[in-house]
């Protein structure tokens, strides 16, 4: 078989030309070819926006409006950049707390070597307690979600954790119960910290976590805290996790965001991950289905060329147009890019502004679907204008004030 001829090459292409807005499609049948003129129906016409005049040597398509489409998932928040700091670094913490990442991710796992992980796991106990007893530092971001990604293997499978009973308080394994003695601390229901479960292969996971820390917090319920607060973020990484997909469409409670894991994935199939990453289009594509059904954010793959800002952009872009809410980053360096791509642009927010205008003057005047700019527009792109003017008020609402000024704790 032709390789152009492979469905997920063909989709694949589809979706890097779409992001270009450098390939047009005619239909080239019979029916369509016809003369219409005498059917046409006249529609109001739009006054145009001024649009910036092209500077030297660009070409025709530059000046088009790029509407990248980005939803609005109501309740939940933003979760542009997953930024995953080595968590036996202090210096590195105390880098991460003064970015701007809209998620800090403290790092047991993959980013700490087992030497490192006590030590890991005292520079985090050490951060809670300040921020139970002192709260943000001045400079420091406050609107961040701080997570915690704990030592989770994809073999403790429901075999692992049959034999416990309700009442027992530890994890079958030893380095991931010692990881969830962290969300025991006091600090961690004042400042509520989310856990990060690497190679969740089901739902089970997550629901044997949160049984396990309950039972971990119940002397800190006995001091009058809130103890039911648990939010938890999976990891998908293998091909098992993407066949049980299905199941956590059932148990989508026990979770706020999903992230996809690309290395790991690809060493599960035994691929290479590849420039147009096409061979992980399904996978991808079936996170964010599942998301957006669930209303909770999916949250892109690392970029591994992290020094090259114009790949990440153009992977940034290629996850908004997938559906994608996020990204993972893994250098502060990258949060500024990430930030940007995923938020939503000054042309975009104009012309939402002047369709939802329209819609108000075609609604005085009776008319449903009407032209906007040389196309029909109707119902679901006047939705589309609605999100993108909502997101945008959430997003400088979520700036306004991210970063301490005073301190009043």
């Amino acid at each position: 078989m032709n390789r152009y001829s492979r469905p997920v090459t063909r989709l694949s292409a589809a979706i890097r030309y779409a992001s270009r807005a450098t390939r047009t499609y005619t239909d080239s049948s019979p029916e369509s070819s016809t003369d219409n003129s005498s059917e046409k129906v006249e529609t109001p016409k739009q006054k145009k926006r001024v649009k910036p005049a092209s500077g030297p040597g660009d070409a025709s398509e530059s000046n088009k409006i790029k509407i990248k489409g980005h939803s609005l998932l109501q309740g939940a928040r933003l979760r542009r950049s997953f930024l995953y700091v080595p968590a036996h670094k202090e210096r590195f913490i105390n880098k991460a707390l003064t970015s701007a990442a809209d998620c800090i991710v403290l790092d047991l796992e993959d980013g700490v070597a087992p030497s490192q992980r006590a030590t890991a796991r005292e520079n985090i106990k050490n951060l809670l307690h300040r921020l139970d007893k002192e709260g943000y530092k001045v400079g420091e971001n406050q609107r961040a979600e701080l997570c915690i990604r704990v030592n989770h293997e994809g073999w403790l499978g429901s075999k692992h954790w049959a034999y416990r009973s309700d009442k027992d308080s530890v994890a079958p394994s030893q380095e991931l119960d010692q990881d969830l003695e962290l969300l025991a601390v006091p600090g961690s229901v004042k400042f509520p910290v989310t856990v990060v479960l690497p190679k969740t292969n089901t739902p089970y996971d997550l629901r044997n976590i949160r049984a396990v820390v309950m039972k971990k917090r119940q002397k800190l319920g006995r001091l009058g805290h809130d103890i039911t607060r648990l939010a938890m973020i999976p990891t998908i990484e293998t091909a098992l996790a993407i066949m049980n997909l299905p199941r956590f469409s059932t148990h989508t409670k026990f979770f706020s965001a999903m992230v996809f894991a690309a290395e790991d994935y690809c060493a599960s199939l035994g691929i290479p991950r590849t420039k147009d990453h096409s061979n992980m289009l399904l996978a991808r594509s079936s996170i964010v289905t599942l998301c957006k059904m669930a209303g909770i954010p999916p949250i892109d793959m690392v970029c591994q060329d992290f020094r090259d800002l114009e790949v990440l952009k153009r992977e940034c872009e290629e996850g908004v147009y997938l559906g994608f809410e996020g990204k993972q980053a893994i250098h502060p360096d990258q949060i500024d890019t990430i930030n940007k791509v995923f938020s939503l642009s000054a042309e975009e927010v104009e012309w939402a502004t002047a369709l939802l205008e329209a819609v108000k003057k075609n609604d005085a005047d009776g008319t449903g679907a009407f032209e906007f700019e040389g196309k029909m527009v109707d119902r679901p792109v006047f939705r589309k204008a609605e999100n993108i003017l909502e997101k945008h008020r959430l997003i400088e609402e979520f700036e306004k004030d991210r970063f301490v000024t005073k301190v009043g704790f």
